[in-house]
């Protein structure tokens, strides 16, 4: 019997849905359903993951409360080590240029007011949103942790479900050598895979969860719009010294990003004493700051933070064509922040910015850059085929969104899945994959606009743009109904369209 669906190249997203899909006679869980994993691969590295307290991959996932719901609903989140997984409570963002500052805290995520309510005190109350609800009183913005740690946490459920006795079969370290649609009819028009051990999967339905070049994508000839941006992303473990922090609690649980012309730098909460770093800056920029010794790269980190964006221009200036310093770093940027703290007492709103923790050493080799891009396909699905994750859209880091928009994704399509099962539709029929288009088609496009449009509208410091981003951003940090509206969109608390609800 051919698989159910097949998925190739999933990554993230192994686990679709509880492989223990519904007879739509009974409406009952039945395990005879066949499903497919091809993994380029060695999953081994997962499921036999066995970090130390004092390191932390430089790959980290902001994951947003609803994409925790859903991990709970699955089975995923009580796999994970919580000691590995730190809530970050609060966000400071500021602009590079103007200093102007806007600041998010969870405490205050739940609260619903309406202008109509602050004019009109007898107002109603909104009614609380589905994922209110769900979450409860309160939630931290977000949870960080490891990709790794979600990985191990996807297969060790994928294992649990085969043990079970669900059909899953895994191939690791397989690739895919071809996909082919035959002409003739019937069962014969399912999609064809060959692997390169010379094994031919055929199946009812193909997701692509295989990256932003898929392959899925390429056979069902659907085209993905977009652009590269002039820009690598750059990725480190950080160790830092929180008692330099000015914020509350010295800023442990907070996350920081400073929007820089060259792009806006983060850094995330992990525990422990450890920050993962985001650095989005020029493709040479990276490179220079990967290749510079460790204690002068911590300079740099923890100058980025406070110095002037004509200060940074001129560290980064003195990187030397081997990733050496031609100036002394840790003299020059001492020097440089002297002066800016004589001038700033003038100023009496930057003297009570909170302050980051300061960073004190970068674990080795968790350096890494990586090029930055943005993509969204024309369709997610086509007849037998459907996209998931990068392979149906990616977005820039700024808004730590990429995964919470795969993991919403995968929510959907296996709604949408098991919808068809219970009604005895075909799922790979295009018309039974058409509602989980239409329902992630415009949340997944809005989310890309507004990440793409924040990356263009701070990656400048013209100055008529300066003065009317920051107007913005200051006026929004002081309407509590809008801040907390972005807020919840962001943790995917947003409300939930009766019609998309099961």
């Amino acid at each position: 019997m051919p698989p159910l669906y097949l998925c190739i190249n999933a990554k993230w997203l192994r686990v679709f849905f509880s492989p223990e899909t519904l007879d739509p006679a009974s409406g009952k869980a039945t395990g005879t359903q066949k499903i497919a994993l091809i993994e380029a691969f060695d999953l081994s590295n997962h499921i036999n993951w066995k970090p130390r307290a004092d390191q932390y991959s430089n790959r980290v996932s902001s994951l947003t409360p609803k994409s925790v719901a859903f991990l709970k609903r699955i089975g995923v989140w009580s796999e994970l080590d919580s000691s590995r997984i730190a809530a970050c409570n609060g966000m400071q963002v500021w602009d590079g240029v103007s200093g102007a500052r806007i600041t998010f805290d969870a405490a205050h995520s739940n609260d619903r007011s309406t202008f109509l309510q602050q004019v009109f005190a007898d107002a109603p109350p909104p009614p609380p949103s589905s994922g209110a609800t769900e979450q409860g009183d309160q939630s931290p913005l977000a949870w960080m942790t490891e990709n790794l740690h979600v990985q191990y946490g996807l297969q060790k459920q994928m294992l649990a479900h085969k043990n079970r006795g669900v059909q899953l079969d895994i191939f690791e370290k397989t690739k895919v050598q071809g996909i082919n649609q035959p002409s003739s009819t019937d069962i014969s028009e399912w999609p064809v895979i060959t692997l390169d051990n010379g094994k031919k999967l055929q199946t009812r339905l193909l997701v692509g969860a295989d990256g932003v070049n898929s392959p899925v994508r390429s056979f069902a000839k659907i085209e993905s719009l977009g652009w590269d941006y002039s820009q690598f992303g750059l990725v480190a473990t950080l160790e830092v010294d929180h008692s330099f922090s000015t914020a509350l609690d010295q800023g442990k649980g907070v996350a920081w990003q400073r929007f820089l012309p060259t792009g806006p730098i983060a850094m995330l909460p992990l525990n422990n004493g450890y920050a993962s770093l985001v650095w989005s800056t020029s493709p040479k920029i990276a490179q220079d700051l990967k290749k510079l010794p460790a204690q002068d790269f911590c300079a740099v980190v923890n100058a980025a933070f406070h110095a002037s964006p004509a200060d940074l221009e001129y560290l980064y200036r003195s990187i030397g064509p081997d990733g050496q310093p031609q100036v002394d770093f840790q003299k020059e940027i001492e020097w440089r922040a002297s002066v800016q703290e004589l001038e700033s007492q003038a100023v009496a709103h930057r003297s009570k910015d909170a302050k980051p923790p300061k960073v004190v050493a970068v674990q080795e080799n968790t350096r890494a850059p990586f090029p930055l891009r943005m993509r969204n396909s024309n369709s997610y699905v086509e007849d037998r085929v459907v996209l998931v994750g990068d392979a149906a859209h990616t977005v820039h880091p700024l808004a730590g969104q990429g995964l919470n928009q795969g993991l919403a994704d995968v929510e959907c399509l296996a709604r949408v899945i098991e919808q068809s099962l219970l009604s005895g539709s075909d799922i790979g029929n295009i018309h039974s994959l058409t509602p989980y288009s239409s329902e992630r088609f415009l949340p997944n496009l809005a989310m890309l606009g507004t990440v793409d449009k924040l990356s263009k509208l701070y990656n400048t410091d013209f100055g008529p743009v300066v003065w009317a981003r920051s107007l913005g951003l200051t006026a929004v940090d002081n309407m509590g109904p809008i801040k907390t509206e972005i807020m919840r969109f962001a943790m995917g608390l947003e409300d939930v369209p009766s019609s998309s609800r099961r």
